[in-house]
């Protein structure tokens, strides 16, 4: 089987060169002196993910260079954060690039002054900065980002150039009992931003830093939600856990649920029923656990699924219909055969 790439988000093209340093960078970044990030892509013909390989950062790049104004010494808290400026290169979406952005300005709004879809899009950027928590409330760890300037500098330009990059495409939102999640279809997420905005994400509860399932119920908002990796290798996945799950056509998807369960389980007959008992599925998609560059791969909201079939019991072989057809620039990447045992 293929390695597939049903996103195209930064990190994920084939064409990302395989070696490249910091000092690289910063001999480049030297060369073209400036401190924006878009102005230095635009002038070396750099890909947005070379900058995030490893540990590197468009600061770590700068401090390298001595390019950045004194003082230049990291403020506490500082590291944390830009390590997860990598957790932004798949947003393809205007209003999330906009509604994290205005959290990187200096007049950022108050967390409780929000109506409650910016509250949700706030947590979203909350947990994708802090997906361990650390915080008492959500207002509390985004107003300490007003101290933080070369990190809302960093995540201000980053995502500045993501919502001018052709990875940016039209909203499609959930519809529906979905409609006040703040979620597009066929567009790309991590786990933080899919658990908190889902609701399911929340302090003092379920943390999306210790969150590893492939599956979850979602009682709020009467909903499964899969979360399906195509290609599971030898080395990151256990033989039992190695499901056989992949696109059988534009509009239908073979999926394996949990080795536990049985079709008369429970969970079984929640998915074999979901119609009848009034609850939903959702199913997003990834290719492999980690892109090209090392880091995790986001997935991609397939949307709402319903069951039609299965086989087999402990793990159950469903037939899921999607709801919306997969659009050519998904379908294109996809294995065109069943995975091999």
């Amino acid at each position: 089987m293929t390695s597939p790439t049903p996103a195209t988000a930064p990190g994920d093209s084939a064409a990302v060169p395989a070696r490249v340093t910091v000092q690289i960078l910063a001999q480049e970044a030297k060369r073209v002196g400036t401190l924006q990030l878009a102005e230095f892509l635009a002038t070396t013909g750099r890909d947005v993910a070379d900058v995030y390989r490893g540990t590197s950062t468009w600061t770590t790049v700068l401090r390298r260079a001595n390019l950045l104004p004194t003082p230049t010494t990291p403020l506490p808290g500082e590291a944390v954060l830009l390590k997860r400026m990598h957790s932004f290169l798949h947003i393809d979406d205007t209003e999330r690039a906009a509604a994290y952005s205005q959290f990187t300005a200096d007049d950022a709004p108050a967390y409780q002054d929000l109506t409650e879809w910016d509250q949700s899009l706030a947590r979203m950027l909350f947990f994708n900065l802090w997906d361990k928590g650390g915080f008492t409330s959500y207002g509390e760890g985004l107003a300490s980002m007003r101290g933080q300037h070369t990190v809302r500098s960093e995540l201000g330009q980053l995502l500045t150039y993501l919502m001018h990059s052709p990875q940016l495409r039209a909203a499609q939102p959930l519809a529906g009992p979905h409609t006040h999640i703040p979620l597009n279809i066929h567009h790309a997420y991590n786990r933080s931003e899919i658990l908190a905005a889902m609701g399911v994400a929340r302090l003092g509860g379920q943390l999306p830093g210790f969150f590893a399932q492939g599956v979850l119920w979602d009682a709020a908002n009467k909903t499964d939600v899969l979360l399906i990796t195509l290609n599971k290798s030898e080395r990151e996945f256990a033989p039992t856990v190695r499901y056989k799950d992949y696109a059988l056509s534009r509009t239908h998807f073979h999926w394996e649920s949990q080795n536990s369960t049985a079709p008369s389980s429970p969970t079984g007959q929640r998915y074999r029923k979901h119609v009848q008992q009034g609850s939903h599925v959702l199913l997003f998609m990834r290719g492999s656990k980690d892109n090209l560059i090392g880091k995790a791969m986001p997935w991609t909201l397939l949307g709402p699924a319903t069951y039609e079939q299965h086989t087999g019991s402990k793990p159950m072989a469903i037939t899921w219909r999607l709801h919306h057809p997969l659009p050519d620039r998904i379908w294109s990447h996809l294995p065109t055969t069943q995975p091999s045992a």
